[in-house]
């Protein structure tokens, strides 16, 4: 047995004081007693019925009465026994963002729009806005992946990272896609809900990492990755270098030339269960949400778990008999007084 409040159960030291009170009364009650058997002319065995029934109605009462005090202070601690494998439920849907930082992410495909990057954390803002209460989270990655913000109801918090999110934001150098996606998968700790999803930003460069390797350990795992493939195929200059402020300066004359690489991507989604999606489309947003739906409204997510079971129920009712029981004695203990 266990408690919830075992502090409370220093209550039982009131026992002293009403032990003491009690003593004091069958004191104060023993001589009416003594003159009544008197009265009577009775000693020893001859003490009459009567008096053996008042003095057990007054025992029993006392009894009942400590019971009562008893069983309300063990209720009131919350007594716990006795294991039951309950139904539990869980959000049908957890997701990681998978930020690629590497400096092909600064490339700008067309001389007015956006980065990559900025494409990219656009898409991820609106989808975590519109996504509802589920479970998400954001890796980044670079030459290294690291888990930046571990799955979380707080939709706000990670809005605010992805506001605030760069190519300085994580130092190395190179795209490492097998990285990121390890740090992304890290995020799942145990085995619900089944449907755990990694949405990868990436323009698809890997220059090192195996990310085919990563991908084969995802799906040992259960783990579905989709991806958003940013920039065209035509491509553009790689940005020369981060300022410390984190923008990207110009390409300068002779950079080299960066192109979206979906096949990549798009292999990795297909092997997985996950979407590919054009990061240029107008509705790219809409199509993550509704694939982020369909598998949270269909995904039945329920485990079993062991709870030892509250018992204060059991200590209610049995103060409540005591009680009872003592009230009826009494009463009839004046009746009959």
């Amino acid at each position: 047995m266990s408690f919830d409040t075992p502090q409370v159960l220093l209550g039982f030291v009131l026992y002293i004081p009403l032990i003491l009170l009690e003593v004091l009364h069958y004191k104060r009650r023993r001589p009416f007693l003594d003159r009544f058997i008197a009265a009577a002319g009775c000693t020893g065995e001859s003490v009459p019925q009567q008096v053996k029934a008042f003095q057990g109605r007054a025992a029993a009462t006392s009894l009942l009465w400590g019971c009562f005090l008893a069983c309300l202070i063990i209720a009131l601690a919350g007594p716990r026994w006795g294991k039951q494998m309950e139904r539990e439920y869980r959000r049908g849907v957890d997701v990681v963002f998978a930020v690629d930082l590497s400096r092909s992410m600064d490339v700008q495909d067309s001389p007015d729009g956006p980065s990559r990057l900025d494409q990219a954390l656009r898409i991820a803002r609106e989808t975590a806005e519109g996504a509802g209460e589920i479970r998400l989270g954001a890796a980044i990655g670079k030459g290294r992946g690291v888990l930046a913000v571990p799955l979380t109801y707080d939709t706000g918090a990670l809005v605010s990272f992805l506001e605030g999110l760069s190519g300085s934001t994580i130092t190395g150098w190179g795209t490492n896609l097998e990285a990121l996606i390890d740090a992304a998968s890290g995020a799942f700790q145990d085995g619900f809900p089944p449907s755990r999803e990694i949405i990868l930003f990436s323009d698809g460069e890997a220059l090192s990492g195996a990310f085919s390797a990563a991908i084969d350990r995802v799906l040992d795992q259960g783990i579905r990755v989709s991806a958003v493939g940013l920039g065209t195929e035509q491509g553009g200059p790689v940005p020369s270098q981060q300022t410390l402020s984190g923008t990207a300066l110009p390409a300068a004359e002779g950079s080299p030339w960066s192109y979206r690489r979906g096949e990549p991507l798009q292999n990795a989604a297909e092997r997985t269960g996950g979407v590919y999606i054009d990061g240029n489309q107008d509705d790219a947003v809409s199509q993550i949400l509704d694939y982020i739906r369909s598998h949270g409204l269909t995904s039945g997510v329920q485990g079993y778990q062991g709870n030892i079971q509250a018992r204060w129920r059991v200590f209610v009712i049995a103060a409540l008999i005591a009680w009872g029981i003592a009230k009826v004695l009494n009463m009839r203990r004046r009746n009959h007084g």
